[in-house]
């Protein structure tokens, strides 16, 4: 074809194609990284006060575990601290589900029936994710409720551990969702003929939330305490980062 002669539509058609891809492709991991911004500014609005003693709000001695210490930290919260902490879980959480076609793109080119099971997992995961972070809110501002109301009743004594309950649930599916996919993402990375290198099959929630929990447990000072209830947002900024990289740079070469 000489310099003169017409580009062909297909060729046209199927660079457009690309270049598209390649956009919406870095759009999602863009989503990715600024939502899990978002989500940590939430995790420290909500969660990231100093812990308050069981002897300054009684309501804790009903409490253990992780379930004592979000109720610590979030009681001496203001309720506009906890709503804004919530909503921008909540407002941006769809942004999450755009994000999730980089796990769809990162098992190309594995036969459909391998690689759509633990997309559909992890965006399921995702999916539920906002729900149990605004859940939040409830919960503390039931407990803030019953401790200042000084009301000597079993049934409102009781109600901040029903919210809890039903606050667990999600995140334990979604936990068990991110598990399974988890799993399933990186051994296909890990055999190696997906788009990313072997090496990324640390690019997961699984074991960037166990990374994101060793660096909130760890992380001394004033910042360890604003990161305490962290672990999640911190390890998907840090799966959305290095998948964005990983996708980003093989574009470019």
């Amino acid at each position: 074809m000489t310099p003169s002669e017409p580009t062909p539509l297909t060729s046209r058609t199927d660079t457009d194609t690309h270049t598209h891809s390649l956009r919406a492709l870095r759009l999602a991991g863009i989503a990715g990284i600024l939502t899990s911004a978002a989500w940590l500014v939430g995790d420290i609005l909500l969660l990231g006060k100093p812990m308050v003693a069981p002897d300054q709000y009684p309501i804790l001695t009903a409490y253990d575990g992780m379930a004592r210490d979000s109720l610590a930290a979030m009681l001496p919260a203001s309720t506009t601290r906890l709503a804004w902490g919530a909503l921008l879980g909540v407002l941006t959480g769809p942004l999450y589900l755009y994000a999730c076609r980089h796990f769809r793109h990162a098992l190309l080119p594995q036969p459909r029936r391998l690689a759509l099971p633990p997309f559909l997992l992890l965006t399921a995961g995702y999916a539920l994710a906002p729900f149990a972070h605004g859940s939040f809110f409830y919960w503390g501002q039931a407990a803030k409720a019953v401790h200042e109301s000084g009301a000597d009743s079993a049934t409102l004594t009781a109600l901040p551990g029903d919210l809890a309950t039903v606050l667990f649930i999600p995140y334990a599916v979604l936990l068990a969702l991110w598990g399974v996919g988890s799993v399933w993402l990186a051994v296909l990375v890990l055999r190696g003929g997906t788009a990313l290198p072997r090496w990324m099959c640390i690019a997961n929630p699984l074991v960037c939330t166990l990374i994101g929990t060793l660096v909130t447990k760890l992380w001394p000072g004033a910042m360890g305490t604003a990161l305490q209830g962290a672990a999640l947002s911190v390890g998907n900024l840090l799966l959305f980062s290095l998948t964005t990289a990983a996708f980003w740079r093989r574009t470019t070469d």
